[in-house]
Formats: structure tokens, sequence, C-alpha cells
């Protein structure tokens, strides 16, 4: 299957925002269907049966963040449906989470603060679908 580039999408996620820590997590269930290097993860996606290929592109630091998602398929898409689609990687890998109040209440706890400091900015987050992440959990 030949993927083109379809379209071209930049996010701003709010800050703080760390993109390698939030978008490579090796011992999150890996498959075979993503490459990762600092700065750039690329990732299969299936939405609405439709396979997409994704790459994934930090532009911004933790303080100013940016992404580029550039959009792969073998048509064209309409707008609604690139649209929903960046709504789902924003809600699947936490984008717009604020964190304010996590850092506010553990800023000082000794046990925490080495922790936050080597991940500060990471979102939880997962790119498979709920019923992917249900399968992983009935496994184990």
């Amino acid at each position: 299957m030949k993927l083109n580039l379809i379209k071209t999408i930049k996010i701003i996620p709010t800050t703080p925002f760390d993109f390698d820590s939030t978008f490579h997590k090796p011992d999150h269930f890996t498959s075979g269907d993503n490459a990762y290097e600092k700065g750039i993860r690329w990732q299969t996606w299936l939405w609405q049966n439709k396979t997409l290929g994704l790459k994934f592109v930090n532009l911004g630091s933790v303080q100013k963040p940016r992404i580029q998602v550039e959009i792969f398929y073998t048509g064209k898409l309409p707008k609604s449906f690139i649209d929903t689609l960046i709504e789902e990687i924003k809600y699947r890998y936490n984008l717009n989470l604020d964190l304010t109040d996590f850092y506010k209440q553990f800023e000082k706890d000794k046990v925490l603060q080495p922790i936050i400091k080597k991940l500060y900015g990471m979102r939880p987050g997962h790119p498979s679908s709920l019923y992917e992440y249900l399968i992983i959990g009935i496994v184990l």
C-alpha cells in the first residue's frame, strides 16, 4: 500500500508539554506499527475504517510546545474527517491536559521531585483505541 501526504496540521498542546516522553513509551505494549527517533514518531492509525500513516514532529519546546502532524493516505480525505482525526489525536495523547494543579500539589514532594524533573511535561496517553486498550487489559 502506497500512502501519500494528504495534509499537514499544527497542534499547540497546553504547557508544559514534553514531546518525547509523551510520544515514546517503549514499555507501553509496543508493536511493529510505529517507529520513533528523538522528536519524531511515525504511527499507523485506523480511523473511521481508513488506514492512515501519521508522522508527529516536535517543532517546539516544553514551554512553547508545537507539534506538526503529517497525515498520509491513499486518496483524498474530507476536511470533516481530518478535523475528527485531529480531535481524536488530542484526546488519545492528552494534548489539552492542564497539569498545573498536579505540579503545584507535588512540587515539594521529596519522593516525586526527581521523577517530575525527569518527566516534566509528559502526558498520559496511548495511540490505541479504547477497544485495543481493553483487549490489552483483558490479556494482562
